[in-house]
C-alpha cells in the first residue's frame, strides 16, 4: 500500500494538470500560467513578488523566472518597481489577464468542486489538511 501512494498522487496530479491545460489552451495559455493568474487574482497579499510565486507553487527560482518572463512577453503580467527598492518588482495582472480572469476563476472553482465531489465532507477536510502537510514533511 505505502509504495503506491506516490504513484496514486502522480496519477491524480496528471489528470488535474491535463484538465487545467485543456482549459488553458482555449486562451493560448499553459496550465501554470492559468494557475498563476488565479493566484494573483485571489491572493490576500497586496504586493506579490517572484519569491511569493516560488513559495506558493513550490518551484525553483530559475523556473519561476522563465515562466514570468514568458508571461510578461505575452502581455499577461506587468512587473512594476517598488518605490522603496527599485530592485524589487511587483507582479501585477495586465489588462489581457484581467479580461479573462472571471473565466479562469469560474473554471478553477468548478475544477476544485469536481475534485472534492468524490469525497464526503469529513474526507474533504482531512484530504486538504493532508495535502498541505505532505510538501512540508517531504522538504529536505
Amino acid at each position: 500500500m505505502a509504495s503506491d501512494v506516490a504513484h496514486l498522487i502522480k496519477v491524480a496530479s496528471n489528470e488535474i494538470s491535463r484538465n487545467i491545460n485543456d482549459f488553458a489552451q482555449k486562451y493560448s495559455l499553459t496550465g501554470t500560467q492559468v494557475q498563476i493568474i488565479y493566484y494573483l487574482v485571489n491572493s490576500s497579499k497586496t504586493d506579490i513578488f517572484q519569491k511569493d510565486i516560488e513559495k506558493e507553487f513550490n518551484i525553483r527560482r530559475s523556473t519561476t523566472t522563465n515562466i514570468l518572463k514568458t508571461m510578461e512577453k505575452n502581455d499577461l503580467i506587468i512587473r512594476r518597481s517598488v518605490d522603496s527598492d527599485s530592485r524589487l518588482k511587483r507582479i501585477v495582472l495586465s489588462d489581457k489577464s484581467k479580461y479573462i480572469q472571471d473565466d479562469i476563476e469560474r473554471f478553477m472553482d468548478k475544477n476544485d468542486q469536481e475534485i472534492l465531489s468524490a469525497l464526503g465532507a469529513l474526507e474533504r477536510r482531512s484530504f486538504i489538511h493532508a495535502l498541505k502537510k505532505i510538501p512540508q514533511k517531504l522538504k529536505k
